[in-house]
């Protein structure tokens, strides 16, 4: 990956075999101190496919449209509670035994802790796609 300057522009173009979206940000962890982000429709599984990754970051601002999938907004949920103190036993159950759910406990307590900031855009629809690495 070249370096990069602050007004350089660089499209990703999922096209190329095997250099997809999630294979450039994993890369961008790497380098990076954190990561901007706009996207209309976000999906909890984005974050548990960088697992080991993202946390090398020292933070994620996310700005998204207002729909997100049952899991994402479970996922949402339970950070809130924890950041009022409170836990929803009915999800800690069911991460265990359910390996779809693994990386959750570490993306809730990111959130949790302010380490990944969270927007919601509910004006228009939002169908933004943009990934920021600085």
């Amino acid at each position: 990956m070249s370096e990069a300057g602050g007004g350089d522009l660089f499209i990703v173009d999922s096209s190329v075999s095997g250099w997809t979206g999630l294979e450039y940000l994993s890369q961008w962890t790497e380098v990076a101190r954190s990561f901007d982000i706009a996207t209309g429709f976000f999906e909890i599984g984005a974050l548990l496919a960088l697992d080991g990754k993202w946390q090398q970051l020292d933070g994620i601002r996310l700005l998204m449209g207002d729909e997100v999938s049952l899991r994402t907004h479970n996922v949402f949920k339970e950070a809130l509670r924890q950041r009022v103190g409170r836990l929803d036993d009915s999800l800690e159950s069911e991460k265990n035994p359910n390996p779809f759910l693994e990386g959750v406990d570490d993306v809730v307590k990111a959130i949790s802790e302010g380490r990944i900031e969270c927007r919601v855009y509910r004006r228009d629809k939002f169908h933004a796609k943009a990934y920021i690495p600085s």
